[in-house]
């Protein structure tokens, strides 16, 4: 299974079904099944966009410490359905490579375990319990 690290708030976003665009300077030739990993780091800029601030139902920017935020682990699976520069969502960024994402689907128990830079693949057992989780019915057909 592949991966993309997101720093939090964009993470959470993803994860709670919201942010179906993760923005990117690159694109990758990956498609289908990719894991959506918080890292371990906060994107100041993110807690003060309007579109998680709405997505939050918040008019104040949101904390590292908020209980929703889950840093350093595989937090959903979403299928990574096309890589575009003119994607038409408030989500997209210009500029930017637009991951379009679709099928979100948000574990029960995040799944500890370390991020990497771009796309990368995810521990065997880090899968086998990302997998576990989501049983036949949360995996594509």
């Amino acid at each position: 299974m592949k991966a993309v690290t997101v720093w939090n708030p964009w993470a959470w976003a993803i994860a709670a079904n919201l942010k179906p665009v993760e923005n990117r300077t690159r694109a990758t030739r990956h498609r289908g099944e990719i894991a959506i990993h918080a890292g371990l780091r906060w994107d100041e800029a993110g807690a003060w966009d309007w579109r998680i601030m709405e997505a939050a139902r918040s008019e104040v920017p949101l904390e590292r410490d908020d209980p929703r935020f889950l840093f350093g682990a595989v937090v959903a699976v979403a299928d990574l359905v096309d890589v575009t520069r003119d994607a038409s969502s408030p989500w997209a960024e210009p500029g930017q490579v637009h991951w379009l994402l679709e099928n979100v689907r948000p574990l029960g128990e995040p799944v500890r375990c370390r991020g990497w830079q771009n796309v990368w693949e995810v521990p065997p057992e880090v899968e086998a319990a990302v997998l576990d989780q989501l049983g036949a019915a949360g995996r594509p057909r």
